[in-house]
């Protein structure tokens, strides 16, 4: 069956499914986001691996691996993130892991710190492979509030790099990937937002954009356009919309050793619901755990034995970006 028939049918599917709230779920998950390595060369203030909170084992994703993973569910993904708990960039194998992908006609996206030691024939691979969407996590316009949040790293590492990329791109005459800036607003750097959408277009990015983070009560920003947060009673709440997460219906995030994690923001390994590599696809999808999460998120009930999804307090609002299948998705 053609690979665009395979993947627009299972779309349907889950989406069907999704709607029903189905606690077995007969279709794949269209949207994965993956791990190439769960180790990071910065020190980020609000981030459990660049704090060393050793909440999970560090871990290197070898391409063998990936790709038993991926020829498994990747004639039913329509879009891919190569990132997760790590910088994706430190492994060296992550080239060959967007190439390969490409038969599967998926969009995929990398974010990244970029703050690596990138050479002209690293750049060469990264823009030869393939990539749709390279996202630049850059907190600030100057080193003076980017180095408040990302410990270690330096500003203008990463804007050589992009301009080192922008201009290999250039010289391919290559139309990927677009290059995104991704600016986390707090209050020590949201006077720089204008700044940054000056700097972004001199620089070489295709876009800019400045995103709410999740962060302590105090960092917060002044401006209510991305600040998290609602301070009522002297209670700190998330401002959340009634969303229905959608991840265990039609996401999974698989860590660096093969860990299935039900979303992106599970921290602890311990809450895991199984390994990919030894445990299979199937027996996790539709396992207890899985079932546990879809019944709660249906039903709002407690149940007696839950999970890490049964305690969320933020369901539905670190959903993935909304997919639609149209030609977006070739």
């Amino acid at each position: 069956m053609n690979i665009k028939w395979i993947k627009n049918i299972n779309y349907r599917l889950i989406e069907w499914q999704k709607r029903k709230m189905h606690s077995v779920v007969i279709g794949y998950p269209y949207w994965l986001t993956i791990d190439p390595c769960n180790a990071c060369n910065l020190k980020c203030v609000f981030c459990p691996t660049g704090q060393d909170r050793n909440t999970r084992t560090k871990a290197m994703l070898s391409f063998d691996n990936f790709k038993k993973m991926i020829d498994k569910i990747g004639p039913y993904l329509i879009h891919i993130d190569f990132c997760n708990w790590g910088e994706p960039l430190l492994n060296k194998e992550i080239f060959k892991m967007i190439e390969y992908v490409q038969k599967y006609l998926l969009v995929t996206k990398v974010d990244t710190n970029l703050n690596v030691e990138m050479d002209v024939a690293d750049a060469i691979k990264l823009i030869s492979s393939g990539l749709d969407r390279l996202n630049v996590s850059l907190d600030g316009a100057s080193q003076e509030t980017y180095g408040v949040y990302r410990r270690n790293g330096s500003f203008e590492k990463v804007v050589q790099n992009v301009k080192t990329l922008v201009e290999i791109r250039r010289n391919l005459n290559a139309k990927k990937p677009h290059m995104h800036w991704q600016f986390l607003v707090f209050k020590h750097n949201e006077h720089e937002i204008e700044k940054a959408r000056k700097m972004a277009n001199e620089i070489g990015f295709d876009s800019i954009g400045f995103t709410a983070p999740f962060c302590a009560i105090e960092w917060a920003p002044n401006n209510e356009d991305y600040n998290r947060y609602v301070v009522k009673e002297n209670q700190v709440n998330f401002k959340t919309a009634d969303l229905q997460c959608e991840w265990p219906w039609d996401g999974i995030t698989i860590n660096a050793d093969g860990s299935v994690s039900p979303c992106c923001s599970v921290e602890d390994e311990k809450d895991d619901f199984g390994n990919i590599l030894t445990k299979g696809f199937w027996r996790i999808w539709n396992g207890r755990d899985y079932r546990k999460a879809r019944k709660y998120i249906r039903d709002r009930k407690a149940l007696k034995e839950g999970n890490v999804c049964t305690r969320c307090d933020h369901i539905g609002s670190s959903n993935h970006t909304k997919v639609v299948y149209n030609e977006q998705y070739r």
